[in-house]
C-alpha cells in the first residue's frame, strides 16, 4: 500500500470517529452503549508519530507504522434513504441520518444466525457480531469419521478401521459403523487335561487333576488326568478267535481281519479243524460202537469215547426190518423175526434187513413135496 492510500485511511478514520461523536452526543446510538473515551482521536492519527518511509520510499503514516490491534472502523457512508446503506450484518441495523449511514446494534445475547452449520447457540455480541459456539461433531464411534461442513452441519463418513469390543478372543473391524467380530480366535490347545476358557488378556487354560479325560487314541482306554497330561492304559483288542487277526488302529480302534487255514477249536472230539470264515469248524469224531443199546460219547478232555448201556427192555432199533419188536437185552438189541413164507413151495423165501421180505422162483425139477417136483413155478 503506497503513502498516499494509507494516508487516505487515516482521515476516513478521523472522520468516523467524529460523526459518531456527534451521533453519541445526539443520544442516536444508546443501544451501542458509547463510550466517548473510546472515540476519542487514535493516538496514531494524531500526528504524534512522526512518518516513516516505506519500501518504495515514499512517506507512510506514522498510525500505519504500527499494526492495527482491531478491526478498520468503516468509513462514513453518505445517504439520502435508508436503502443507500448496505446490509450492516444479523446484529446490526443500518440506517440513513443527517445524511450518514448509522448502525445500530442489536440488543447484546440476541438470537442471530452467522450463516454457519458448524455453530450453535448463535447471539450477538457487545461489538456487533454474531458468534456462536464451535459444534462438537464426535459421535463417540471409533468406526466413524466425523466432521463439520458449513453449509450442512455434522457429517459421518464410515471406516472400515480395526476396532476393538472388549473381547480379548477375537478381532474386530468396523462394518457399516458398528464394530463386528471379524474372526474368532479359539481357545482351545488340543489338552483334554485344561479347561480353556477367554478372559480380559486372553485365552486362558487352566490344570485339571484327576478327572476322567479322553486322549483321542482309539487304542487307549481309561484316560485320567494328571500333572497337566491325559494318562490312558493300552486297549486290548483280542477277541478269542483264532480265526481273526488282532490290531488296532489309533484312530478306528480295534481292528479283526479274517485269517484262513488250519486252526484249533480247543475241542479233543473234532479233528481236522480249519477256519471257515472266523469260525474254526473240525470233523466230529466218531464213537458209534454199533450197538443200538449203548449210548457214545467223547470227552473232549480226553478225547476217549465212552459207551454207556441202556436199560433192558428199552425199545431199540435192530438195524433190519427183519426183526420185529427189537429191545434191548443182555446179549443186545433182539427181537422177532420176520416171517417171510408166501406158502408157494416153488418159490425161496427171505427177508433183506434193508427192504424186508422177497420171494425167488425154484428151479424146475426141484422137489416141492413128496414125489413132487417144480415146473414153471408150479409144483406138479
Amino acid at each position: 500500500m503506497n503513502g498516499s492510500t494509507r494516508t487516505s485511511r487515516v482521515r476516513q478514520k478521523s472522520r468516523w470517529r467524529a460523526f459518531l461523536r456527534f451521533v453519541c452526543a445526539a443520544g442516536l446510538l444508546a443501544a451501542l452503549g458509547c463510550d466517548t473515551d473510546t472515540l476519542e482521536a487514535d493516538p496514531r492519527d494524531s500526528g504524534a508519530q512522526p512518518d516513516v518511509p516505506d519500501a518504495t520510499g515514499g512517506e507512510v503514516a506514522a498510525e500505519d507504522a504500527v499494526p492495527d490491534s482491531g478491526p478498520d472502523l468503516p468509513p462514513a457512508i453518505q445517504c439520502n434513504v435508508a436503502t443507500d446503506c448496505a446490509y450492516g450484518g444479523p446484529c446490526l441495523d443500518l440506517s440513513c441520518i443527517f445524511g450518514q449511514c448509522v448502525g445500530t446494534a442489536h440488543a447484546i445475547g440476541s438470537a442471530c444466525s452467522d450463516g454457519d452449520a458448524c455453530t450453535s447457540g448463535d447471539a450477538c455480541t457487545a461489538l456487533g457480531l454474531c458468534k456462536g459456539a464451535i459444534v462438537q461433531c464426535s459421535d463417540g464411534n471409533a468406526c466413524t469419521d466425523d466432521y463439520c461442513d458449513q453449509k450442512t452441519g455434522c457429517q459421518v463418513i464410515f471406516t472400515a478401521a480395526v476396532c476393538e469390543a472388549g473381547d480379548a478372543c477375537a478381532t474386530w473391524k468396523c462394518q457399516a459403523g458398528v464394530c463386528k467380530i471379524a474372526s474368532q480366535t479359539a481357545c482351545d490347545d488340543g489338552n483334554p487335561c485344561t479347561a480353556d476358557t477367554c478372559g480380559p488378556s486372553g485365552c486362558q487354560y487352566a490344570s485339571q487333576q484327576a478327572t476322567p479325560c479322553e486322549d483321542g487314541d482309539a487304542c487307549t482306554t481309561g484316560g485320567i488326568c494328571q500333572f497337566g497330561l491325559c494318562q490312558s492304559q493300552p486297549t486290548v483288542c483280542d477277541d478269542g478267535n483264532v480265526c481273526t487277526a488282532d490290531t488296532c488302529d489309533h484312530k478306528l480302534g480295534c481292528l479283526y481281519a479274517q485269517v484262513s487255514g488250519a486252526c484249533s477249536d480247543g475241542d479233543n472230539c473234532t479233528q481236522d479243524d480249519v477256519c471257515v470264515g472266523t469260525s474254526c469248524v473240525g470233523v466230529q469224531k466218531s464213537c458209534d460202537d454199533g450197538d443200538p443199546c449203548t449210548t457214545d460219547a467223547c470227552n473232549a478232555a480226553t478225547a476217549v469215547c465212552a459207551h454207556q448201556a441202556i436199560a433192558a427192555g428199552t425199545a431199540c432199533d435192530p438195524g433190519s426190518v427183519c426183526v420185529l419188536g427189537a429191545t434191548c437185552t443182555a446179549q443186545g438189541c433182539a427181537g422177532t423175526k420176520l416171517s417171510c413164507d408166501d406158502g408157494d413151495p416153488c418159490t425161496a423165501d427171505n427177508c433183506s434187513p434193508a427192504t424186508g421180505c422177497f420171494s425167488q422162483p425154484l428151479a424146475d425139477g426141484a422137489a416141492c413135496g413128496p414125489g413132487q417136483a417144480c415146473s414153471g413155478g408150479v409144483c406138479q
